[in-house]
């Protein structure tokens, strides 16, 4: 339990250390799961499997073009 504590201690006073998880949930989700901890912004699309990739190009597109339209349709009424 001592260790624990001074280890996260440790990680609060080494504040540019940005790149560690900021607990052990966080951690378990970058190993076994995959989660992104480092940045979210920076997810590395092009890493995904082709269909995973074209299903998400698809919907981020069909969302823009409908936006755009409802836009669009309001202005003209």
């Amino acid at each position: 339990m001592k260790k624990r504590i001074d280890k996260r201690l440790e990680q609060f006073a080494n504040t540019n250390n940005s790149d560690r998880p900021f607990n052990d949930v966080m951690d378990h989700y970058g190993k076994i799961e995959g989660y992104p901890t480092k940045n979210l912004s920076k997810v590395n699309m092009k890493g995904l499997p082709l269909p995973i990739r074209i299903l998400g190009y698809f919907f981020i597109g069909t969302m823009s073009v409908g936006m755009i339209t409802v836009f669009l349709l309001s202005l003209f009424k």
